[in-house]
């Protein structure tokens, strides 16, 4: 389930970059709108994200390639945890 997110980014960008006309188009949107949610899950998802610890450069780019895919189970994990 989480690499399905890979076919949302290659095939948004192969659709701006070989597309044409409304495919272009909705290649570009579907690129930076997936980008904003992600970059939003990233800033909502930070206090999590210090709470398990490790590296914030980890975090931002997983996050921004996978959101929830990423740190939905962290949560969870964390939650089981009790912290």
């Amino acid at each position: 389930m989480k690499y399905s997110v890979w076919a949302i980014w290659v095939g948004g960008g192969a659709a701006a970059v070989f597309g044409s006309g409304w495919v272009s188009t909705a290649g570009h949107v579907v690129v930076w709108l997936t980008l904003a949610a992600h970059l939003v899950e990233f800033v909502v998802k930070r206090p999590l994200f210090e709470r398990v610890g490790g590296s914030m450069g980890h975090h931002f780019l997983q996050t921004l390639i996978y959101g929830l895919f990423y740190w939905k189970p962290l949560e969870e994990t964390a939650s089981a945890a009790g912290e």
